[in-house]
């Protein structure tokens, strides 16, 4: 979203969130329907304010940790293909590893 706020000059917070909103789906989207109608909560006019809601409704604070332990203990029981894709995912979810470590568990996953 950040990206798209700067290629289109979007600096006003409202309009970020307003903006981002329209892009929800599913679950999120129910949330976000919920979260505007709910007149015992104020309103989210910032965009880091909308940003932290969003994370701390959907992305718990242990699921790096998560993902990591599933790293440690990935392996390939599909095609390469698929191990790809389920190695990308979890690692997408953690932060700070190194390209060296990425490895090793990339490689480790591979054994039979």
């Amino acid at each position: 979203m950040e990206n798209y706020f700067c290629a289109k000059g979007i600096v006003d917070d409202v309009i970020k969130v307003n903006t981002a909103s329209m892009f929800l789906t599913d679950i999120a989207l129910l949330w976000w329907r919920g979260r505007t109608t709910d007149k015992s909560q104020c309103e989210i006019g910032k965009w880091q304010e909308f940003q932290c809601e969003l994370k701390g409704q959907f992305y718990p604070e242990f699921t790096e940790e998560e993902a990591w332990a599933k790293l440690q203990g990935i392996t390939r029981w599909g095609t390469v293909g698929e191990y790809v894709r389920e190695f990308k995912k979890l690692m997408l979810q953690v932060s700070e590893v190194t390209e060296k470590e990425s490895l090793l568990v990339f490689l480790n996953g591979l054994k039979p």
